[in-house]
Order: structure tokens, then sequence, then C-alpha cells
């Protein structure tokens, strides 16, 4: 028979492996506007090409929505103009974003209820962003 420090072992160790096989199955690529968007197994979701993201909204989530608990990083590059729309809603995991300067708008609701968000940084290039963009972001300070 197991022992309470042994259950809560167990249970710690499944839920670390749950974890792991979850993040390891939510790897994709998707199109969005004029960028490629790929998600790759250690969490970080690469937004590439040149011109702008497509917008998304309650009726029509992002592509890769069904994976947005497994993402982690956040990593724009260069030549990509805005964030569209609900891009990045509700990506529970996400802790870091990287924004080049060539991007000029954030999107409405882009990281709406990124609760881990800590910090990133908006390049002066950035003249317009959306309403709600980081709402129910309690770790920005």
């Amino acid at each position: 028979m197991m022992n309470k420090r042994n259950v809560l072992s167990f249970c710690a160790a499944a839920m670390m492996l749950l974890g792991t096989v979850a993040a390891h199955a939510a790897t994709g690529t998707w199109t969005s506007g004029s960028t490629t968007v790929v998600l790759t197994d250690d969490g970080t979701l690469t937004v590439s090409g040149v011109g702008a993201m497509a917008d998304y909204n309650y009726n029509n989530s992002a592509p890769w929505s069904s994976s947005r608990d497994a993402i982690q990083t956040v990593a724009i590059n260069d030549g990509v103009t805005s964030i569209g729309n609900d891009a990045f809603e509700n990506c529970s995991g996400l802790t870091s974003v990287t924004i080049p300067s060539s991007v000029t708008s954030i999107g409405e609701g882009a990281f709406y209820e990124c609760s881990r968000l800590t910090s990133l940084t908006i390049p002066s290039s950035v003249t317009s962003i959306g309403d709600l963009a980081f709402y129910f972001c309690e770790g920005l300070t």
C-alpha cells in the first residue's frame, strides 16, 4: 500500500510527464495573412515573412489556438508588420515575446489573458496598439 508521500510523488511525476507529452504534441505550421507561423516542441512560436498577420476573433480563432497552452515564447521575425487581433489571446504559458522594429501595430486583444507574460519591449516603430491588447496580463509590470 502506498503512503501519502509516495502518492504525492507519483502524482507530481505523472503531471510532469503529461505536460511534456502535451508540449511535444502541439507542434505545427500555419499561414496567417502573409506570414508563416511555426510552433516547435520547445514551446517557441515563430512568426516569419513579410507583411501583416491575419486578424482573429471569437468566431474565427487563430489556427494555433488549440496549441496555445504549449506556447511559451513568441518570436516575431523582422519583416512582419503587424500582430493580428486576438493572435495570442489566452496563451496561458506565454512568458516571453520578441517584437522587431518592422512591427508598426499590435491588434486588439493580441495578448489578452497572457497571465504569465512578465515583460516585453515594444519598439518605437509601433504607432498603434489596439484596445485590450494586454488586458488581464497580470504579470506585466
